[in-house]
């Protein structure tokens, strides 16, 4: 247990004021602009707590470590046996924390601390909000009451170190072989602190891991399965916008993930509700400012704000959504498209390239799984979508196997008017066969699906050993050892290497539904393939079957098709 000087915090020359018992008083409150943050204290873990211009709250310097999370597992019996693949230290980042594990943390520091005096019943501990987060980052939306919009269009062009891209040396712990080819140091997570800190002191701000934030719902209801936002990117990330101090990535709350972390918030109610009523005081001074300068300055067109909110709205959409920008892949024309042949790799109307699959050539499987913008081209819209981000070029999921081969009838129906294929083609989900098939496995024994399941204990998709090559399937890697993709969800489609039919993921993404039935089991249909939820070595068998009902949709299964030449 860590030991308290002065018996309560640990305080600079500056820090807060202590009653004779040690417990924090908190001091003037900061004005929504205020710009002379200071160290305030530290707390029974020895961490650092800043104060954060434009906002009350005191965040944490630096991410909860490893040592401070074990202490909360040690101490209240809490249930997480969540250690990343890589070696870390006491002082590096705790990873593979849900959103919950977050909140479980924060409730027991503070029922730790106002158990023996450090917090009053007032002050507590919780997980920065999206506005607080903001602030600590330095963006004027976090720390001004009404940023005009030029401090707006800064904010979505800012780094946490700045306004350079690619990263200045030394700016954080980032994938940074990808961005500019020089090594940061760290392969993996790095101690808290190893690189510079902000004006106010907070490290890690860029970089390192992912940190939850988390807004209440309005009512305060919290749903049963609630999502949170992550903030500042990680080690594993190298795209310029996820970097970017504004983006949030919106993720459901119960992900773990080896680049996911957290840190924390003080709260004292008191100076809260005092700065929130500060905050309306000068919102509407600004407000009557504003008004003053337009009715005194040169008159603005509405052409002139038709043009501002245009680009404002523009650099929003590609920084502040979760979803990845439109990826949406052309159409081809079908006036140059070849109808199908026997033995001929095939593309149909939407673009899809098939391939030839077996003696006669004349049944061809999807290279890729069934892409969002397939889908979305189909007769039946699709309303079941996931709750991470994905685009049109991403693999379709939530869909049942009555869904799929809906899609399939539509899509026989549109390539036979457009001539492409003869009345007696169809497409149609793989058998379970086929798509034994297409993985390569040669020696699949067994009768039925459930005979064959794991009746082959050797082969996968990528070949016969047991940990996957580089950047074979997108995996679980959270609880895998030996190997790393950089993908949380599902990838885009053809994001990884085809196999010897030039057939991509049927390792990992998303599993797929098949046409078999299940025996046994009525009106449940065979799953084959591993998907980014699968980690365990007899799921990633080629061999691996699953069996779920024809209604069910799931946020790991998709499918792909097969097209069938009479």
């Amino acid at each position: 247990m860590f030991l308290l000087a002065l018996a309560g915090f640990l305080t600079s020359a500056d820090a807060q004021e202590l009653t004779p018992d040690g417990k924090f008083i908190p001091g003037p409150t900061p004005g929504p602009n205020s710009s002379d943050a200071k160290p305030a204290l530290k707390n029974s873990q020895g961490m650092p707590m800043m104060e954060i211009p434009g906002t009350p709250v005191y965040l944490a310097a630096w991410e909860t470590r490893v040592s401070d999370f074990r202490q909360f597992v040690e101490e209240s019996g809490y249930l997480w046996k969540n250690t990343p693949f890589f070696p870390q230290t006491d002082t590096h980042p705790v990873v593979n924390v849900s959103l919950r594990d977050a909140m479980m943390f924060c409730a027991w520091l503070t029922q730790r601390e106002q158990a023996s005096g450090l917090l009053t019943r007032m002050q507590s501990y919780r997980l920065p909000t999206q506005r607080e987060w903001d602030a600590a980052v330095g963006l004027a939306i976090g720390r001004s009451p009404q940023p005009t919009p030029q401090e707006r269009e800064r904010d979505t062009e800012a780094f946490p170190w700045g306004m350079e891209w690619p990263p200045p040396q030394g700016s954080g712990n980032f994938n940074s072989l990808e961005i500019s080819g020089k090594n940061d140091g760290f392969s993996y997570t790095a101690p808290v602190g190893s690189f510079g800190t902000s004006p106010e002191g907070l490290a890690d701000l860029a970089g390192n891991v992912w940190e939850w934030t988390w807004d209440q719902p309005p009512g305060g209801e919290t749903n049963l399965q609630p999502s949170g936002a992550l903030r500042g990117g990680s080690w594993m990330y190298f795209r310029k916008e996820s970097l970017l101090s504004a983006y949030q990535y919106k993720v459901p709350g119960e992900t773990r993930s080896p680049s996911i972390g957290f840190r924390y918030v003080l709260e004292d109610r008191p100076r809260m509700a005092a700065f929130l009523a500060q905050m309306e005081k000068s919102k509407a001074e600004i407000a009557r400012q504003r008004r003053s300068e337009l009715m005194d300055g040169p008159q603005v067109t509405e052409d002139e704000v038709q043009k501002m909110r245009e680009k404002m709205e523009r650099r929003s959409a590609d920084v502040l959504m979760p979803a990845p920008k439109s990826e949406r892949v052309p159409l081809p024309d079908v006036a140059s498209l070849k109808p199908a042949q026997a033995g001929q790799p095939y593309t149909n109307t939407l673009g899809m390239s098939l391939r030839p699959l077996g003696a006669g050539g004349r049944v061809f499987i999807g290279e890729h799984e069934v892409r969002v913008q397939d889908y979305e081209a189909g007769s039946k819209p699709w309303r079941n979508r996931p709750n991470f981000p994905v685009s049109e070029i991403h693999p379709v999921v939530n869909v049942s196997w009555e869904e799929a081969n809906q899609f399939c009838e539509w899509l026989t129906g549109k390539d036979r008017a457009a001539k492409l294929i003869p009345e007696g083609a169809r497409y149609r989900l793989p058998t379970d066969a086929e798509w034994s098939h297409a993985a390569g496995l040669e020696v699949d024994p067994g009768a039925t699906p459930a005979e064959r399941h794991l009746a082959n204990k050797t082969d996968f998709p990528w070949g016969r050993e047991a940990v996957p090559p580089k950047m074979s399937a997108n995996l679980d890697t959270a609880r895998m050892s030996g190997y790393q993709d950089i993908y949380t969800y599902t990838a885009p489609v053809g994001s990884f290497s085809p196999n010897s039919l030039h057939v991509y993921d049927l390792a990992g993404n998303v599993s797929e539904w098949c046409s078999d039935e299940w025996p046994g089991a009525s009106g449940e249909k065979v799953v084959r393939g591993s998907s980014w939820l699968s980690f365990s070595p007899d799921t990633l068998l080629s061999s691996a079957r699953q069996h779920l009902p024809a209604n069910a949709a799931k946020a790991n299964v998709g499918f792909r098709v097969v097209l069938e030449m009479p």
